[in-house]
């Protein structure tokens, strides 16, 4: 998957459509026997009768025994319009999206800001991310967001404003994850490209058990691995991801920065040889706003 460069410059394929919005996004952890499909959904705000777009990717986790399918949405916003961005997901939306958890049209939305205080300050600056408990609840409820008259007295076209200038999506599968118990702000996104899947699988779920035996040493609240399924081409960059979740960003810095925290040997693998480029793309975004489960 062509995903985040280190620096936050995202190589991800981009719509040039500045009229594109996206209603996804949600940290929700799943077990790690489940398989989750992770992609995002693009939504034209500007004409609430226009045709919803289709739906692509990304991954995240926040409560995963009850999701099995995502949608994920990178999303640039301009500096000037970044606040009332913000406010209107935030304040707005955010109760739109917990009343449609509470409907059970959903399982969860979510909000996650792109750090841009490092490198470049270009490409993707926001990623949505809903999740459903399979495909088919996803197809019947993806205009949940339209319900904005019902839930806060306001027609859509009011509330949203044309403020996203540049998205993209794409689908992923969870193939495996841990779940946290403590709140999570923030998470980093490790992108590379294996060469057999299989084997690089294999890999993760050597890594799977030291995560989950040195986890609280390093401050590391979930963490979880995603396979890219689409869109699938030659020139992809990436097609495996990991995804980790800190409470505290001085943690997450240091875990990326792979400073010493005091834990057991890592283990021995041939990553070499599955990645031998290693991770080539690394994000860490803020998490601004996300559901509750349903009440």
């Amino acid at each position: 998957m062509k995903a985040f460069q280190i620096g936050y410059k995202v190589i991800l394929p981009q719509l040039k459509r500045k009229d594109y919005k996206v209603k996804c996004l949600s940290l929700l952890n799943n077990s790690c026997k489940l398989k989750v499909f992770l992609y995002f959904d693009g939504i034209n705000h500007k004409s609430i009768k226009m045709r919803k777009s289709l739906f692509i990717t990304l991954l995240l986790s926040f409560n995963l025994s009850f999701a099995q399918v995502y949608t994920m949405h990178g999303v640039r916003v301009l500096p000037e319009n970044q606040e009332l961005f913000e406010k209107i997901e935030t304040k707005y939306v955010s109760k739109v999206a917990q009343n449609a958890v509470n409907e059970g049209k959903m399982l969860g939305w979510g909000l996650i800001k792109i750090n841009q205080g490092i490198g470049e300050n270009e490409g993707f600056n926001y990623v949505f991310v809903n999740s459903y408990k399979d495909i088919d609840q996803m197809n019947q409820n993806n205009n949940w967001w339209s319900n904005t008259e019902k839930v806060l007295g306001i027609e859509p076209d009011v509330l949203f404003r044309n403020l996203i200038e540049e998205s993209a999506r794409y689908f992923y599968k969870q193939q495996m994850e841990i779940q946290g118990n403590s709140p999570s702000k923030y998470v980093a996104f490790f992108f590379g490209k294996a060469n057999n899947i299989n084997e690089y699988l294999k890999i993760e779920k050597i890594w799977f058990g030291w995560h989950k035996k040195n986890m609280s040493k390093i401050g590391m609240t979930a963490w979880g691995v995603g396979t890219k399924f689409l869109p699938v081409n030659r020139k992809q960059s990436s097609n495996v991801m990991t995804w980790n979740l800190f409470d505290k960003k001085a943690d997450i810095m240091r875990f990326v920065a792979g400073e010493d925290f005091g834990t057991s040997p890592m283990p021995k693998t041939n990553a070499a040889e599955i990645m031998p480029k290693g991770w080539e793309n690394i994000v860490i975004g803020e998490i601004l706003s996300f559901t509750s489960p349903k009440k």
